[in-house]
C-alpha cells in the first residue's frame, strides 16, 4: 500500500495522473452480450439504475487545481454509453480549458448528430488532445447491427467522419465474431475512408465456454452470435495504423490466411 501511495503522489506532483471514468449508465444500444443488457428481449438490465453524472458534480470533484495534476481521462462505456450523458461537451470543454489533459471517449457514435460532432472535434484540435473510440463491427447495417444492435451504421460513420475533419483523432474497436472476421480489412478500409487513423481488432471474451451465444432481439427474434475462428492472439489487441502499409498489410493478411 505504501509503494501505491508514493506512485500517486509522484504522479501527482508531475502533473501525470490517469483518470477512467464512467459517466453515464444511459445507452442507446442494445449489444447483446454487455453488461448492462438483458439478453432476453435486449432491454437494459433490472439490476442496473440509470445514473448520470451532472457537469456540477464534475467540477466539484475536479476542481481546476486537481485537475491541472490529471495528464489523461479515459471516459469509458462499460455501463452505459459516455455521449449519453447530457453535459459531456460542457465537461469535456472544461478539461479542455482549464488543464494540459487529453480525453479518450468510448462510444458507439449513434447518438447526436454531426454538428455535435463537429464542435467537438474543434475543441481538441491544435493538439488532438480529443480522440474518440468508435465501435465499429461491419461494412453494412445488417453485418455491424447484429451486434451493436440499435445502432445507425451511416450516422456512426458520418459523425466519426465530421469529428475528424474537424481536427478530433478517431480511433475504431472492433469486436471480431464469426459473421464479420472475413472482413476485417474491409472495415478498416472503410474506416479509414471516413477518417479514423487507427484501429484495434478484439476477440468478445463473453462466449465463456460455449463458442455460440443466444439471444432474443427486441422483436423477439431468437438470434445467435459465434465465437471468432481466428486464433492467433498476436493480432489482437495491436494499434494498427490505418496509413501504414505494413499494418493494412497485416491485416489483410490475417483476414486472409483465415478465410
Amino acid at each position: 500500500m505504501t509503494d501505491l501511495i508514493e506512485n500517486y503522489n509522484t504522479l501527482y506532483d508531475k502533473n501525470k495522473l490517469g483518470m477512467w471514468l464512467d459517466l453515464s449508465t444511459y445507452c442507446n444500444a442494445k449489444c447483446p452480450q454487455c453488461h448492462r443488457t438483458n439478453a432476453d428481449g435486449l432491454d437494459k438490465s433490472d439490476w442496473l439504475p440509470l445514473v448520470q453524472w451532472s457537469f456540477d458534480e464534475f467540477r466539484n470533484m475536479f476542481p481546476i487545481t486537481t485537475l491541472r495534476h490529471l495528464e489523461h481521462f479515459d471516459i469509458c462505456g462499460t455501463w452505459g454509453d459516455p455521449i449519453m450523458n447530457k453535459d459531456i461537451f460542457k465537461i469535456v470543454k472544461y478539461i479542455m480549458d482549464h488543464s494540459d489533459a487529453t480525453v479518450l471517449i468510448n462510444t458507439n457514435g449513434s447518438f447526436r448528430n454531426p454538428d455535435w460532432w463537429w464542435e467537438l472535434g474543434l475543441l481538441g484540435k491544435d493538439k488532438k488532445r480529443i480522440i474518440v473510440m468508435w465501435a465499429i463491427e461491419g461494412i453494412t447495417q445488417e453485418q455491424h447491427s447484429l451486434y451493436r444492435q440499435d445502432t445507425d451504421l451511416d450516422l456512426i460513420l458520418e459523425n466519426m467522419e465530421t469529428f475528424s475533419l474537424a481536427g478530433g483523432l478517431s480511433q475504431v474497436f472492433t469486436v471480431t465474431f464469426k459473421h464479420n472476421e472475413k472482413d476485417l480489412y474491409n472495415i478498416a478500409e472503410l474506416v479509414k475512408e471516413r477518417g479514423a487513423e487507427d484501429i484495434f481488432f478484439v476477440q468478445s471474451n463473453r462466449f465463456y465456454e460455449h463458442n455460440k451465444f443466444k439471444f432474443i432481439d427486441k422483436t423477439g427474434m431468437e438470434k445467435v452470435l459465434e465465437r471468432t475462428t481466428f486464433k492467433n492472439s498476436d493480432f489482437y489487441w495491436n494499434v494498427f495504423h490505418l496509413y501504414n502499409e505494413d499494418h493494412m498489410k497485416r491485416i489483410y493478411q490475417e483476414a486472409q490466411s483465415n478465410g
